[in-house]
């Protein structure tokens, strides 16, 4: 697994998104700072989800005329330039106009919109540069450096700000992005490989990846699953969390960060636990999804019920180690399912899917807890993972029948 083009791949995504996580902060407190708005602030989010799900959307057509890595190249040598763009704007006073802050949300919902790209175009890639045996390892590696750099970059990226100025921390996060730019180039294929990934154009669509998710029946209980899962997961938007923290455990908003700081630090602890027993749990992916699935149910049911902010805490961080169990299981399980050449597809169609998905749950449980009160939004989330707990078992039956009609013929 310990190869060049891994290692480029591993090393340029996580300095990416460590930039991605300081230049939203920076550009959080330059905004703030220009309006003292929190409505303009709270925005920014919302521009950048939106952006990336056009982008997802659109990815098919680039993949149709750009190798993996050299869509990874542009993507994140266009984030470059947009970035060095918005440091020169706010050198330039733009920061303190507030009548120029559009360009600041144009900025950074266009290099929100290179993310689209390169999402489905790194998870594509991990089949193309690992074995099949050491897959569940790198996705648990790249899952766990994903879930550490959005712990600590907040937390440093605040400091920062507040230390050196927002302007500062843009130009450095300018010079991560050449670094992230000059090891995507890294990932160049074989010439031989490049071949093939050129002939495989020939054969796909914009509508490949969502023909294929249709086709394949393991995909489409898989997708189907992510859908159950991903209306569940709306419970843990700040929406709903703060006043879950203070109506319920009547504490005061730190209380809010300790949760989310609890359930990062148990990520991160079970994206260590995958790299421990990654061999172990390749072999054995369906009961991991199984299992990672009811221990996220039951964990989300005890936090809903909790009246106690550290037991709260605890569920929390319980949290951590399930879904990143499932997550890197689903995502070992949906490469192993698919073509290699349908892959960045299939990824692109997904992840159009989950951020679709995670916008009508936010709605959808704040709603609720508007009509229902807030903790009712988490028994609602526990049942719904019953309901993917379900999928889980249909699928281990689909992929049981599938073996033993291949092991008989």
């Amino acid at each position: 697994m310990w190869h060049r083009r891994f290692i480029c791949l591993w090393a340029g995504q996580t300095l990416a998104n460590l930039g991605d996580v300081f230049y939203i902060v920076a550009f959080i407190s330059i905004i703030y700072a220009a309006t003292g708005s929190v409505m303009y602030t709270a925005f920014i989010p919302v521009v950048i989800v939106a952006s990336q799900s056009v982008s997802s959307l659109l990815a098919p057509l680039v993949f149709q005329r750009l190798s993996l890595t050299g869509m990874l190249v542009l993507s994140q040598g266009l984030k470059t330039i947009l970035l060095a763009a918005a440091s020169l704007a706010v050198c330039s006073g733009v920061g303190e106009q507030g009548e120029w802050i559009w360009l600041l949300f144009g900025l950074g919902s266009t290099i929100a919109f290179m993310d689209g790209w390169a999402n489905p175009a790194r998870n594509a890639m991990v089949p193309q540069l690992v074995g099949r045996e050491d897959l569940m390892r790198a996705n648990g590696l790249l899952a766990t450096s994903d879930q550490t750099v959005h712990f600590a970059g907040w937390a440093a990226g605040g400091l920062l700000v507040s230390w050196l100025g927002a302007g500062v921390v843009l130009w450095g996060t300018v010079g991560a992005y050449v670094v992230a730019t000059i090891a995507m180039t890294g990932i160049a294929p074989a010439s031989e490989k490049l071949r093939e990934e050129q002939a495989a154009k020939a054969t796909t669509n914009w509508l490949t990846g969502w023909k294929t998710i249709r086709d394949v029946p393991v995909l489409r209980l898989l997708v189907a699953m992510d859908v159950v899962i991903g209306l569940s997961g709306g419970v843990w938007i700040a929406a709903i969390m703060l006043p879950f923290v203070l109506d319920v455990l009547g504490q005061g908003e730190e209380w809010w960060g300790y949760i989310n700081a609890g359930y990062m630090l148990g990520a991160i602890a079970g994206g260590t636990l995958l790299l421990m027993y990654a061999e172990r749990m390749r072999r054995h992916l369906f009961r991991w999804i199984i299992c990672g699935t009811i221990g996220v149910g039951f964990f989300t049911f005890c936090f809903g019920s909790s009246t106690n902010a550290l037991v709260a805490l605890l569920f929390s961080f319980a949290l951590g180690p399930f879904l990143e169990m499932v997550h890197v299981s689903k995502q070992t399980l949906l490469q192993q399912e698919t073509e290699e050449s349908a892959l960045p597809y299939v990824m692109s169609a997904k992840g159009t899917i989950d951020l679709l998905v995670f916008g009508a749950s936010a709605l959808v449980m704040g709603a609720i807890a508007e009509w229902q009160g807030v903790r009712a939004v988490y028994y609602v989330s526990a049942g719904l993972l019953l309901v993917a707990f379900l999928f889980a078992l249909r699928l281990q039956k689909k992929q049981t029948e599938h073996s033993s009609g291949v092991s008989v013929n």
